[in-house]
């Protein structure tokens, strides 16, 4: 209750005691002056100066009406009013602890004066009441305790709450600036809505937290007043029993002493109903301060609500869509000339750059290697190199473009750019084959390694070239079969239609066939068939006979070989064999079937 938190309590508390201390003096010699309550010296006499003793040191009376309430609404002000509470919370223990010494020692002097048999009935009957009187007072000071208690709690809290909402309040953000575009006006309003949104938030909660103290301090009034009522009407006893003392027949002391009482008593109750009425004014302020704090709360409320559908309104897809219209117009009447201007100049430059390609495609291709016989091989190489170059062309073009018309119309297209590079980046890595087949069929169409119509080798597959693409390359086997090899797997290739061919014929001979004669027929049928208008265009020179290639079990093979144009070694293969069989049969060359010789021994004579 009186923690070092409070240095404003230990401050009203300290003058409190210098108080006390002060007044103290002047009741003890108030008391010797007044003479003796009762005549002898028994007891009796003894305990009725001892209840006038402790009748006589009554605490400092402090009243809740000493500040004005309007000020508690401020640091400063609950501050004075928890100091008031806390200089109120002691004031009524002392006067608890003095009515429970009242109730003691009044309690003794009835035991007293019953014990003695010439005692005033009128005295006995009064004490007993004072007796009651000092019961109740203890009693409703618990009430008072409680009462404070809740006041205090309500006073503390709601001074927390003030310190943490201050300076919560930053300065309102202005849409009056004209900004470039209509998007950044409408960021900047929809972040002025949102910060006054949580101004009013902040409020409604400033309110809500005031209203809360409010309806505490509300009840806390009540039960003030409650103990206050009680306290005026306790008072009132008190000069009732003093006013019948007064007038009674006891001695003259007893009577001068009850009349002390009865004096004190009615201005104790003066400053109590003083203090009853100021206390029902304060309930009734209370009740009127809730009473606006609800409206303030409802304001509030309505206010955030409306300041939220102005916000939503803001932030849908409606306005950005106003924004968006707004832009457009405002692009129309003042920048669409730029943009059609920047279209135009990247036509022309498409156009101009397409026609480059084909250019420094044909002269890359003209200094390549390639068959200069052959004019479709240089159009189709020149064709799917221009292709892939105007595609990349294009597709710059196009971005470049797309962001030069985003810049146009306001849209920042620094984002924008460091997306599209993470996504490049992304797809990079997610199309490495791709990309590997891309960049091979470019290296094979510019280095042409082989072209359409050629006979190659790729992959272990053998069949001639049907298409070549950047990507993958199409062969077609002698059977019909068509495979498509993904030019990045291409890791070595065999053409063989590029420049000239051989076509070899290897034919097996009779171990008694007279070789010199062979070769001679041989070089015979070389020399028909390259004199042969059907082979003089394919062959390059007369075939030949080349020599002995291996010694067989059943024949001796020989070599003859036929030099051609690309692509002919097949036909020219089977056209020497045909006519290599026709001439060794007329010259009677023996081209035998396999043979094998079987050895028998002859049977021992032991045998016989």
């Amino acid at each position: 209750m009186f923690g070092n938190s409070r240095p404003l309590d230990w401050m009203s508390l300290a003058t409190l005691a210098l108080v006390t201390l002060l007044c103290c003096p002047a009741a003890a010699q108030e008391s010797n002056s007044s003479g003796q309550l009762l005549e002898g010296n028994d007891e009796v006499f003894v305990t009725a100066e001892a209840w006038r003793a402790d009748w006589r040191n009554t605490p400092r009376l402090v009243s809740l009406d000493v500040h004005a309430s309007g000020g508690a609404d401020t640091i400063e002000g609950l501050k004075g009013h928890l100091a008031l509470l806390g200089l109120k919370t002691f004031s009524n223990r002392e006067w608890k602890g003095y009515w429970e010494r009242q109730n003691t020692s009044a309690a003794a002097l009835v035991a007293a004066l019953e014990a003695k048999p010439e005692s005033n009935p009128s005295m006995v009957n009064a004490m007993r009441d004072w007796v009651e009187l000092a019961a109740s007072k203890v009693s409703n000071q618990d009430i008072y305790f409680q009462a404070i208690e809740a006041a205090r709690d309500a006073a503390e809290e709601r001074l927390e709450s003030t310190l943490e909402l201050q300076g919560s309040h930053t300065k309102a953000l202005s849409t009056s600036i004209e900004l470039p575009t209509p998007y950044e006006r409408r960021k900047l309003k929809l972040a002025d809505l949102s910060h006054r949104i949580e101004t009013q938030k902040a409020k409604r909660q400033q309110a809500s937290a005031e209203n809360r103290y409010i309806q505490r301090q509300l009840e806390s009034e009540k039960s003030l007043n409650m103990a206050l009522k009680k306290d005026v009407e306790l008072a009132t006893t008190e000069i009732v029993i003093a006013g019948e003392q007064r007038r009674g027949d006891g001695p003259e002391a007893w009577r001068r002493f009850w009349s002390e009482i009865e004096e004190v008593s009615t201005r104790k109750q003066q400053q109590l109903k003083k203090d009853a009425d100021a206390g029902l004014d304060r309930l009734r302020t209370r009740e009127v301060e809730l009473t606006l704090g609800e409206s303030q709360l409802e304001f509030r409320s309505s206010r955030i609500e409306a300041l939220q559908a102005e916000y939503d309104t803001g932030a849908s897809f409606s306005g950005w869509l106003d924004a968006t219209s707004e832009t457009v117009g405002n692009w129309l009447r003042q920048e669409s000339w730029r943009l059609v201007l920047a279209l135009l100049l990247l036509w022309i430059g498409i156009k101009l750059a397409l026609r480059l390609i084909h250019k420094l495609s044909n002269i890359i291709l003209a200094r390549a290697e390639g068959n200069p016989d052959d004019p479709t091989d240089v159009d189709q190489r020149s064709k799917t190199l221009a292709s892939v170059f105007s595609g990349i062309a294009r597709i710059g073009v196009y971005i470049i473009g797309g962001l030069l018309a985003l810049e146009q119309i306001g849209v920042n297209t620094g984002p924008l750019l460091g997306s599209v590079a993470i996504l490049g980046l992304a797809i990079s890595f997610g199309s490495q084959n791709l990309v590997r087949d891309v960049v091979n069929g470019f290296f094979i169409l510019l280095e042409n390694q082989y072209a359409v119509g050629e006979l190659v080798t790729i992959a272990g597959n053998t069949g001639t070239v049907e298409k070549i693409t950047i990507r993958s390359t199409w062969v077609r086997a002698w059977t019909g079969e068509v495979h498509v090899i993904p030019n990045g797997s291409i890791s070595s290739l065999t053409n063989k239609s590029r420049d000239w061919a051989v076509a070899p014929c290897h034919i097996g001979v009779g171990y008694n066939s007279d070789l010199d004669e062979v070769k001679q027929v041989a070089n015979e049928v070389g020399e028909q068939i390259y004199a042969s208008e059907e082979w003089h265009e394919i062959l390059d020179e007369p075939p030949c006979y080349v020599g002995v290639t291996e010694l067989g079990d059943s024949a001796v093979t020989v070599r003859v070989v036929a030099r051609v144009r690309p692509g002919n070694q097949a036909g020219m293969g089977r056209e020497l064999n045909y006519r290599l069989k026709v001439a060794f049969d007329a010259a009677g060359i023996d081209i035998p079937f396999p043979q094998r010789v079987i050895h028998t021994p002859e049977p021992s004579g032991n045998g016989q």
